[in-house]
């Protein structure tokens, strides 16, 4: 059976998680964390031939990178087509989105709208269609309250409707933590 390609972008001390079905390649800048490969992901292009990859998976790592369309560009040209991308970052209400200096922006749930060819104001190369966006309360961690018992309710609540949310809610409950993203990439197979 053919594993899926799985690449790990900034892999960091806390790897993706994979599944049986999965062959992980991941990449980070710092050696000890014991990537793959060592790369600085604000250096393009990847070290990767074209429709490398079925899924990408870069967690809390964008907002540290200066050029998203040329990152998303990148990403795009490296995903097999139909490949899935997930994406974590710091939501804009996060007390952590501006309080950590390496952070050179924050997020919305509009913002990966821009990646789509459809949107009216879309921006770079690449093409991908938005499949899901997810606010959290809180990353979850085991015997902190808050996260056991009110992060599933909130972040329930909230995600009945994101754009209200970010609007209204968030300013009423102190922000939240994470936005979770999940893209398609929308290319032909001659790409």
């Amino acid at each position: 059976m053919k594993k899926h390609r799985v690449l790990d972008l900034g892999s960091g001390s806390f790897p993706y998680d994979a599944k049986e079905t999965e062959e992980v390649v991941s990449v980070d800048i710092r050696p000890e964390t014991g990537p793959t490969i060592v790369h600085d992901l604000s250096v393009i292009p990847y070290p990767f031939a074209d429709n490398s990859f079925d899924l990408i998976h870069i967690s809390h790592v964008l907002e540290h990178l200066p050029d998203n369309v040329r990152v998303m560009d990148e990403i795009y040209r490296i995903m097999k087509p139909n490949g899935k991308l997930i994406v974590r970052v710091p939501h804009f209400s996060s007390h952590s989105a501006w309080g950590d200096p390496t952070h050179l922006r924050a997020y919305s749930s509009y913002q990966f709208r821009y990646y789509s060819r459809n949107h009216r104001d879309h921006y770079g190369n690449c093409d991908f269609e938005l499949m899901m966006v997810k606010l959290r309360y809180t990353r979850l961690r085991r015997g902190f309250m808050v996260s056991t018992l009110l992060s599933p309710v909130i972040n329930g609540l909230a995600n009945l409707n994101v754009r209200f949310c970010e609007r209204v809610w968030c300013y009423w409950v102190g922000g939240f933590s994470e936005l979770y993203v999940e893209l398609t990439a929308i290319k032909s197979h001659k790409e």
